[in-house]
């Protein structure tokens, strides 16, 4: 056999492929087994380069089979020079039970998909403190490693298995996986903590309304951090809008500029509309009590960069612009500009508050940008323990509106 392995680590002892990477051939070059490359690789194989099954990019297996024939036919190939590593004896398994059998502890039970930094800092912290951790799933076993020691189940698949059931299913997967959690635990008559974006496709989003519906308990969190931000209790006060009335919002978003490779970029994934552009038009909806819009559109400015506009049917106004031309040195970056009346509320980087108005500073405070995170997980929790419902359906429709402008963003694709 001659495969191509598109995604896998250097000293890694068993690779498993995806079938359309894997040929049978009739004999090796002189040479001996296939190693590695010697001479870079042929144009065929280059756009596989990092793929993964979960992408949704797809696979011309002709052209792969092309590639690989060319290799073999140049004899490209080299021997690994010494240090071979020999078979292993050790134990292929997709889950280990650390949790000790399940002894109940009085609090409710929770499951995590996926173990990805931020679950590992900011929720993996807040669950223990209001509810009872007990398996993690995470498709990558370099990652669950981490988890060795915290005396929960630990599994690789993506989905849960038939026999598992929780009180709480946290949700921090790759964004396209969310919603059919989200549906399965509500479904499971348990709680879904769902990250950031809810859907990916119009086929999720009507789904999600639909169970959100026909459920007689709400049952889903959306963890969209700047709702739970304390900068939001200052500006209530400073912007002095009764519930309704408009708030108008400007803003501009500095997204740190990601490798090729990265899933944000997977056709799976979607625009940074889907990826990060969710989360500020999710707090203009928020702070005008997701009211329905009559108007939205968006544009490609230069490069990937987009500017989006919304207006509500109470007359508040979204600009947004999302680039990612600049400097990275702190990461994401974003100024929020509330206005109402003759008040300005200025937010910076989700860390500085200042209000204003035609007379005077009205207000000027600082706050930990991460307390938002603890406050929503601790917010979160807290409702989930005492056997609150989840968040009300009207707030479902930031999806939607992002949907929408998703559509059109994709309509002024160059060469759409």
């Amino acid at each position: 056999m001659i495969f191509f392995a598109p995604n896998h680590q250097d000293d890694i002892r068993r690779i498993c492929l995806d079938e359309r990477f894997v040929f049978p051939i009739e004999r090796l070059p002189p040479e001996g087994p296939v190693a590695k490359v010697a001479n870079g690789l042929p144009e065929e194989l280059v756009p596989y380069i990092g793929w993964s099954a979960y992408s949704g990019a797809p696979v011309d297996r002709q052209r792969v089979f092309e590639g690989l024939q060319r290799l073999v036919g140049a004899q490209a190939l080299v021997r690994s020079s010494g240090g071979e590593r020999s078979a292993t004896d050790d134990l292929i398994v997709e889950r280990v039970p650390l949790s000790g059998g399940g002894k109940p502890s009085g609090r409710p039970s929770a499951v995590l998909f996926g173990l990805g930094n931020y679950a590992k800092t900011q929720i993996v912290p807040c669950i223990s403190r209001r509810l009872d951790l007990r398996c993690v799933h995470e498709i990558d076993p370099a990652q669950l490693r981490t988890a060795l020691g915290w005396r929960v189940d630990l599994d690789t698949s993506p989905e849960p298995r038939k026999d598992e059931h929780y009180d709480v299913w946290f949700i921090a997967g790759y964004h396209h996986t969310h919603a059919a959690l989200a549906l399965r635990a509500v479904r499971d008559s348990a709680y879904a903590v769902v990250e950031k974006p809810l859907a990916t496709t119009w086929e999720q989003y009507a789904a999600l309304q639909a169970v959100n519906e026909s459920v007689a308990e709400r049952r889903i969190f959306a963890c969209f951090q700047k709702r739970y931000s304390k900068l939001n209790d200052w500006a209530r006060i400073d912007l002095a809008v009764a519930p309704g009335e408009p708030v108008d919002m400007h803003c501009i978003v500095f997204e740190i500029p990601l490798p090729p490779l990265h899933w944000y970029n997977w056709p799976n994934s979607g625009s940074r509309i889907i990826s990060n552009g969710c989360h500020w038009l999710d707090y203009f909806l928020f702070v005008n009590g997701y009211c329905r819009a009559v108007e939205a559109g968006v544009w490609r400015t230069s490069g990937s960069d987009v500017a989006t506009f919304v207006r509500l049917e109470n007359g508040a106004k979204l600009v947004m612009s999302l680039t990612d031309t600049g400097s990275a040195r702190l990461g994401v970056r974003d100024v929020i500009e509330l206005r109402a009346g003759n008040v300005t509320v200025r937010l910076t980087d989700g860390t500085y508050y200042e209000a204003e108005n035609t007379a005077r500073v009205l207000r000027r405070r600082r706050e930990n940008p991460m307390a938002a995170y603890r406050r929503m997980y601790h917010t979160i929790c807290g409702r989930i323990a005492d056997g609150q419902p989840g968040d009300d359906p009207s707030t479902l429709y930031s999806t939607k509106l992002m949907l929408q402008i998703e559509d059109e963003l994709e309509a002024k694709r160059p060469g759409h």
